[in-house]
């Protein structure tokens, strides 16, 4: 019986570090759609400085 629940530690250890790493994900991928208008609104600004 010991040998069964040192065996379901690394299990419970690796669904603790899951959720982080999607989060992660989720949050760099809100911070790239988020920073999109940003560099079309800088490269319009910076074209009409241009002309």
């Amino acid at each position: 019986m010991e040998k069964r629940e040192n065996l379901g530690w690394p299990l419970q250890q690796e669904g603790v570090s899951t959720p982080t790493e999607g989060r992660f994900s989720v949050g760099l991928m809100w911070g790239v759609l988020l920073s999109i208008p940003l560099w079309i609104s800088s490269i319009g600004w910076i074209m009409t400085l241009m002309n």
